[in-house]
C-alpha cells in the first residue's frame, strides 16, 4: 500500500483558509452535539438554560466566522482541483460546499430569529457579557409565538441537513484519501511543519486572548446579573365566599423568568396555570370553579400571564406590568414583586387583585357579590437560582 502523496504548496489551501475550515467545523460539530443534548433536558432546567446561552453565543460566533470565511473565499483564489478528479465530482463538491456555506448561515440566523420572536423575550448575552439585540421586525409582530415555532422547525431542519451533509462531506474526503489516494484531504490539512502556519496559529491565539481580555474588562464595568426561574412555583387566590376569605391553590403552574438585576427592563416573566388543577379547603369552590360558568377548564385549560415591562422601584422591589389572560379576556395588571432569601433559596413573591366581572367568571350563577365577592386576590411565588453562567 502506497501512502498518499504530499501536496505541493500550490495545491494546499492557504493557512487562513485551513484555520477557518477546522475552527468552524469544530464549533459546528460541538453546537450540534450540545443542541441535541440540551433539548433533551427539562425546559425549566438551569443546566438547559445555561447551555442555551452558550449555544447562542457560539452560534453567533460561527455566523461571524462564516462571514469572514466568505470574504476570504472571494478575495483569495482556492487551489485548483487535482486533475485526477473527474469533472462531475468537482462540480458535485462545489455544489456541496456552497450548500454547506448556506447552512452555516441558515443555522445561526434561524436561531436568532427564533429567539427574537419568542414570547419568552429572553436576552442573548454573548458569552455572558454583551447583550445582543433581538432582530427588530420579529419583536413587534402579533403572531410571535407561531413565528418562533416555525423558525424552531427551520432551525432543526437545517441542523439535520447539516448533519447529513457533514457526513457526506467527511465520507467523501476519507474516500479520496484512503481509496483514491489523491491529495484532496491533505490540501485542507494543517501544515504543522510550516513556519507560516505556526505564525498564523500564534496570531489566532493572540486574537483570542485579546478578545477574552476585552470581554473580561467589559464584564467588570457592565456586569450582567440574571436570575433564572427554574424551581418550584405556586399560584393561589383568596376569594370572599359567604363573607369568609376562601383560599385556593392551582397545583400545576409553571413560571419562566429571567431577572436582570442590573437592568430590570431586560427582565421577563411568563406564568402559565392549568385551571383544572385547582384545590381548595372549600369543597363547593373546588368542585364548581372548573365548570363552564367559572374557569371553563375544559374549554380554556390555561390561564396565562406575560410581562410587558419590568422596572425597579425605589424600595428595592420590582414593578411588574403585564397581560393576564383568563378564558377569552386579556387585561393589563401591575404589581410589585419582591425577591427575598428564604432558607438559602431565592424566592420571588407578588400579588394583585382582579375583578372577576372583567373575565366573566361566575357571572351566570353569581352575577352579584352577595355570595361571592367580585374582587379576587391572586398570589404567586417561585424559586429562582443564580444563572450558572455568571
Amino acid at each position: 500500500m502506497t501512502s498518499a502523496a504530499k501536496p505541493s504548496a500550490l495545491q494546499r489551501y492557504s493557512d487562513v483558509a485551513v484555520i477557518f475550515h477546522w475552527l468552524i467545523a469544530l464549533f459546528i460539530i460541538g453546537l450540534l452535539i450540545v443542541g441535541k443534548f440540551m433539548t433533551s433536558l427539562d425546559e425549566n432546567s438551569p443546566v438547559r438554560f445555561a447551555l442555551t446561552q452558550w449555544h447562542k453565543s457560539f452560534g453567533l460566533t460561527v455566523l461571524a466566522l462564516s462571514v469572514l470565511r466568505i470574504i476570504w473565499r472571494f478575495t483569495h483564489r482556492p487551489p485548483a482541483e487535482p486533475s485526477s478528479i473527474a469533472l462531475w465530482q468537482q462540480r458535485s463538491a462545489s455544489i456541496a460546499h456552497w450548500i454547506l456555506y448556506a447552512l452555516m448561515f441558515a443555522m445561526p440566523i434561524t436561531g436568532w430569529i427564533m429567539v427574537s420572536a419568542s414570547p419568552l423575550n429572553i436576552n442573548t448575552v454573548l458569552f455572558d457579557v454583551i447583550t445582543i439585540p433581538h432582530l427588530p421586525p420579529f419583536t413587534e409582530l402579533a403572531n410571535r409565538e407561531a413565528i418562533a415555532a416555525s423558525f424552531h422547525e427551520y432551525h432543526e431542519l437545517a441542523s439535520h441537513a447539516l448533519i447529513v451533509l457533514l457526513l457526506v462531506h467527511s465520507g467523501a474526503a476519507i474516500k479520496h484519501h484512503f481509496v483514491d489516494k489523491d491529495t484532496t484531504l491533505l490540501r485542507m490539512s494543517p501544515d504543522t511543519a510550516s513556519r507560516s502556519f505556526k505564525r498564523h496559529i500564534a496570531g489566532l491565539v493572540v486574537i483570542v486572548l485579546a478578545i477574552t481580555g476585552g470581554l473580561f474588562y467589559y464584564n467588570t464595568i457592565d456586569r450582567y446579573s440574571a436570575l433564572l426561574a427554574a424551581g418550584e412555583s405556586e399560584v393561589s387566590f383568596i376569594a370572599l365566599v359567604s363573607s369568609s376569605e376562601t383560599p385556593g391553590v392551582f397545583i400545576d403552574s409553571a413560571v419562566t423568568a429571567t431577572i436582570d438585576t442590573a437592568t430590570p427592563s431586560n427582565s421577563s416573566i411568563i406564568a402559565v396555570v392549568q385551571t383544572g388543577t385547582l384545590t381548595s379547603d372549600n369543597a363547593q369552590v373546588e368542585g364548581s370553579l372548573p365548570d363552564t360558568d367559572w374557569f371553563d377548564s375544559e374549554g380554556f385549560p390555561e390561564a396565562r400571564f406575560e410581562s410587558t415591562a419590568i422596572s425597579a422601584n425605589d424600595d428595592g422591589t420590582l414593578a411588574v406590568v403585564g397581560n393576564l389572560t383568563i378564558k377569552e379576556t386579556t387585561t393589563e395588571v401591575s404589581f410589585p414583586m419582591v425577591i427575598t432569601n428564604e432558607e438559602d433559596t431565592q424566592v420571588a413573591r407578588g400579588e394583585f387583585v382582579i375583578d372577576r366581572k372583567e373575565y366573566n367568571i361566575g357571572m351566570r350563577s353569581q352575577s352579584g357579590d352577595g355570595t361571592v365577592g367580585f374582587n379576587v386576590t391572586v398570589k404567586f411565588r417561585f424559586d429562582i437560582g443564580l444563572d450558572p453562567t455568571n
